[in-house]
C-alpha cells in the first residue's frame, strides 16, 4: 500500500497502524476496516475485513487439523519453528520501516527509548508503560516538540 502501489504516505500508514496497534484485536484487521471505511465506507470496511480474515481463517483452521496429527515429527517442528522466525523478523523489519518516519524527531526517539528501556529492559507492564507514553507524547505534540 505504501512502496509499491502508493495509496498511503509512508506517515500516513504509521498513524493508522498505531491507532490499529492501540485498537483490540489483530493489527492488520484493524487496519483493514479503518482504511476500507475511509475509503468505501461502511460495505468497504466489511469487504476489506472479510476479504482479509475469511480465507486465511480457513487455512488456519486445515492446518491446525493436520497439525494435531503430525505434530510430533521432528521435521514439522522444524518447519514451524522456522515459519515462527521468519514471522519474528517480519515484525522486525516492519518496526524498522515504521520508524523511518520517527528518525528526525528526537522526541519521538527518546519516548520510544524509554519504552524499550522500561518494557524491555525493567520489564515493567506495557499496562503501565503505555499511558505514561501517550501522555508524554501527547504533551510534546501540544508544546510542539515532536
Amino acid at each position: 500500500m505504501v512502496e509499491e502501489k502508493r495509496w498511503l504516505a509512508p506517515a500516513d500508514f504509521a498513524e493508522v497502524v498505531a491507532l490499529c496497534q492501540f485498537l483490540p484485536g489483530p493489527n492488520i484487521g484493524n487496519a483493514s476496516v479503518v482504511l476500507g471505511r475511509r475509503w468505501f465506507g461502511l460495505p468497504g470496511a466489511v469487504a476489506a475485513f472479510l476479504g482479509l480474515m475469511a480465507l486465511p481463517f480457513v487455512w488456519v483452521l486445515g492446518l491446525a487439523y493436520l497439525y494435531a496429527d503430525y505434530s510430533s515429527i521432528p521435521a514439522v517442528k522444524s518447519v514451524v519453528t522456522g515459519v515462527g522466525v521468519a514471522g519474528a523478523g517480519l515484525f522486525v523489519g516492519t518496526a524498522f520501516k515504521l520508524g523511518k518516519p520517527l528518525a528526525k524527531k528526537p522526541a519521538g526517539l527518546a519516548i520510544v527509548a524509554g519504552c524499550f528501556l522500561a518494557a524491555a529492559l525493567a520489564r515493567v507492564s506495557l499496562l503501565y508503560v503505555l499511558p505514561v507514553a501517550v501522555a508524554v507524547a501527547w504533551l510534546a505534540a501540544r508544546r510542539k516538540i515532536v
